[in-house]
């Protein structure tokens, strides 16, 4: 089993080979009272692997694409160990195989969905020795799921359309770029991702409101404007039916929230380097 360093976050970037499935890996050692009553998990349209230890089981779950917020409390400080394998909007499918719409917004035992990957993913947790064993085991597994492409290449071209324009696509015009209509480009994006075009180009933008967010807070209604909304009214409320609290509370209690980490690319050289 992991032996602690003097660490308790270990953030480690994914191989550039796994990148497009894989974000990064978590591997957290909570304290009795890191997490507080009110943590939640931000959505951010994206599946993630979760292992966790409490001194007796090895816990393995599947995190369907989140929609809306999850309140995570102080369960995280019942674990030993806990480690988050976050994966990009379609990494679950393409490591699955399965339809992403029956996985979005559930928490699933790991066991009951595949098997397979349950049994090797809990044999790296208990024999790795350091959090850098653990992550190099998890590697190489994956790596197993992922190199026979699976995902559609029709919805990796518009994700990242959506994505390079902030979520601010139009449906058509994600369509027309395409070449898809917008049934076909939806049901991808149910099967593959676990919801329509609309729903990931919204949460796509309140992510990219976020990361501002979190960098450097700022002045809400420049924000709004440079995030494609009509005016501050639709930003607020929209900030609000997506996260449960107003741009400004958020500001306030910024950490009783779990952000999705990608700056990690800005301050971790990757693996290769």
């Amino acid at each position: 089993m992991i032996i602690k360093d003097n660490k308790q976050f270990n953030m480690f970037p994914s191989h550039v080979g796994l990148r497009k499935y894989i974000l990064y890996y978590n591997i957290v050692f909570p304290s009795k009272d890191m997490f507080t009553e009110n943590y939640m998990l931000m959505p951010n349209a994206c599946g993630t692997l979760s292992l966790a230890f409490d001194g007796n089981t090895v816990i393995a779950e599947l995190w369907g694409a989140s929609l809306s917020p999850i309140l995570l409390g102080t369960e995280p400080n019942s674990y030993n160990i806990l480690m988050l394998i976050q994966l990009s909007p379609y990494g679950l499918y393409q490591i699955t195989r399965q339809n992403q719409a029956e996985f979005a917004d559930k928490r699933l035992s790991l066991v009951y969905i595949d098997n397979e990957l349950f049994r090797l993913l809990h044999h790296a947790f208990a024999v790795s020795k350091t959090a850098t064993d653990l992550v190099n085991a998890c590697e190489e597994i994956l790596y197993e799921r992922i190199e026979k492409h699976v995902v559609s290449d029709a919805l990796l071209f518009a994700t990242k359309a959506i994505s390079d324009n902030h979520g601010q696509l139009q449906v058509k015009e994600i369509a027309r770029l395409s070449c898809y209509s917008e049934r076909q480009l939806n049901r991808l994006f149910r099967t593959q991702i676990g919801m329509n075009i609309k729903d990931f180009a919204r949460l796509t933008r309140f992510n990219y409101v976020l990361k501002h967010i979190q960098k450097s807070p700022c002045f809400f209604a420049a924000l709004s404007q440079q995030a494609g909304y009509f005016d501050q009214a639709h930003f607020d409320k929209d900030f609000k039916a997506i996260s449960g609290v107003s741009p400004q509370n958020y500001l306030k209690t910024m950490s009783d929230f779990y952000y999705d980490g990608t700056e990690i690319y800005d301050t971790l050289s990757s693996k290769e380097d």
